[in-house]
């Protein structure tokens, strides 16, 4: 995972978050600038910005700046800028919108990509397959990623559960038992309900698979298995952007890899759904 990755993406206190915009928006000459110049002009202290390296899997502010330096080195100088960042603000014209949305979906892709652990994925698998009925739970945005789950998984005959309605949701954890399993859609991880969801499934026994950003957040700490999806945008954006494609990512990830351990299965329901058709065509 990429030094900037990992700035973008962890979930930090607000001044831990203030130094790591002003690294952000500084990376292409954060080795040439002192930890005393940073300490200043984010107004806190030189241990707070070690404090704020060493959250993001740094040893320190020396580590952070050599990290850079490499990545700098391997960069591709004929590409975009990997240091630049920006945002949409009142006055910006319609070619600068499409610029900036493109490119930051874009290096959300990116982003999400480094951050996917196989491991997990494998996990998230085994439990899927394993599991005697799915029930997934999402809303608003991500709700839109558990709707795109439920119809794939019901096209491969799982045995899944889905309910636009976030009280339906809820009643539905009263049918589950320790053979379930739930796939949780949460960007911040922090959604009320979707804890709330957790925590009753967890009761029933059932195993519980979340998707959301990157870093510790509560619906990841009691998840048995985390999958972490990018994001450059705020939480507080009006609504969510690149935090829902990065979920739609993981989507076909999880997806595609279920089905490549379901390929005989898939098989036979392809030819069966073709001898049908085929037959309506008569």
């Amino acid at each position: 995972m990429s030094t900037l990755t990992k700035l973008r993406e962890s979930d930090f206190s607000a001044t831990e978050q203030r130094i790591a915009d002003y690294i952000l928006k500084n990376a292409a000459r954060l080795p040439e600038i002192t930890i005393s110049t940073v300490a200043a002009d984010c107004e806190t202290s030189k241990s707070m910005v070690v404090q704020l390296c060493k959250r993001a899997g740094f040893k320190g502010y020396k580590d952070l700046c050599s990290q850079l330096l490499v990545e700098q080195a391997l960069t591709d100088q004929k590409s975009p800028d990997p240091f630049h960042y920006d945002d949409i603000h009142p006055g910006c014209s319609v070619a600068q919108i499409v610029q900036l949305i493109t490119r930051e979906e874009l290096r959300c892709v990116q982003d999400t990509a480094e951050l996917i652990d196989p491991d997990s994925i494998e996990r998230a698998v085994d439990l899927l397959l394993a599991a005697d009925r799915i029930h997934l739970f999402g809303v608003g945005g991500s709700a839109v990623a558990a709707t795109d789950m439920y119809n794939k998984l019901s096209r491969v005959g799982l045995h899944v559960h889905f309910s636009p309605d976030v009280h339906c949701q809820l009643l539905e954890t009263t049918a589950l038992t320790e053979q379930s399993v739930v796939l949780i859609f949460s960007f911040s991880g922090r959604t009320r309900d979707m804890l709330e969801a957790a925590e009753l499934s967890r009761e029933m026994g059932a195993r519980i698979i979340c998707v959301t950003r990157f870093g510790r957040n509560p619906l990841s700490e009691i998840s048995d298995v985390g999958l972490c999806v990018a994001s450059n945008e705020s939480l507080h954006r009006v609504t969510a952007m690149s935090s829902r494609l990065s979920t739609m990512v993981m989507v076909d990830v999880l997806f595609a890899c279920l089905a490549s351990r379901m390929n005989e299965r898939i098989q036979a329901m392809v030819q069966r759904n073709t001898m049908i058709a085929n037959r309506r065509r008569k």
